[in-house]
């Protein structure tokens, strides 16, 4: 295989598809390489370890919803149902509506006990992604009230996602998606 140049980004964009695929466990440097096109000694010269190209990878991932998916709860020049809607398509489209899982949901499970650099990037996209929805629900419901039914929209759309990888049936997630709308009404 020919050594290439390629971008950090570029790196972290094609490493973050093969986490979301083969999990943080089954995938190897020579795995994250071959995806990128570098030989495995040539990645070294981009990140020194598997757990810092993690890091890495979860905070772009943070970043990414921070700067363009959770302003919009926060956009008063747009009706809250539009908000929600457009939030949670944007969401779904940024981590898990591809092959593989919810990204967050299964680095969690999978690391957050034995990787606790991971942690603190998670509880910032949990975080961010609690307090977009509860902003919204806050428009009808008080306050305690809106974080809870956050909370609840977030845990219902993790089972979701493992309900439909198990079974191959995307009406989970239609099903989550309505019930999560259905909580802006009073």
């Amino acid at each position: 295989m020919p050594i290439q140049k390629v971008t950090k980004e570029e790196i972290l964009t094609k490493s973050l598809e093969v986490f979301r695929h083969r999990g943080y466990h089954n995938t190897s440097m020579n795995d994250l390489a071959h995806a990128v096109g570098l030989l495995k000694g040539s990645f070294y010269h981009y990140f020194d370890s598997k757990e810092t190209l993690m890091k890495e990878v979860l905070m772009s991932v943070n970043i990414l919803l921070q700067e363009e998916v959770f302003p919009i709860a926060y956009n008063s020049n747009l009706p809250i149902q539009e908000r929600m809607e457009t939030m949670l398509k944007r969401f779904s489209k940024t981590v898990f509506n591809k092959e593989g899982g919810c990204i967050v949901g299964n680095t969690i499970l999978e690391t957050v006990n034995l990787y606790p650099q991971f942690k603190e990037v998670l509880q910032e996209i949990l975080t961010g992604w609690t307090n977009a929805l509860t902003h919204l629900y806050s428009y009808t419901h008080a306050p305690e009230n809106a974080k809870k039914l956050a909370e609840q929209s977030i845990m219902e759309y993790e089972g979701a996602i493992m309900m439909a990888k198990l079974y191959g049936e995307s009406y989970y997630y239609k099903d989550c998606y309505i019930r999560t709308m259905e909580r802006l009404k009073a």
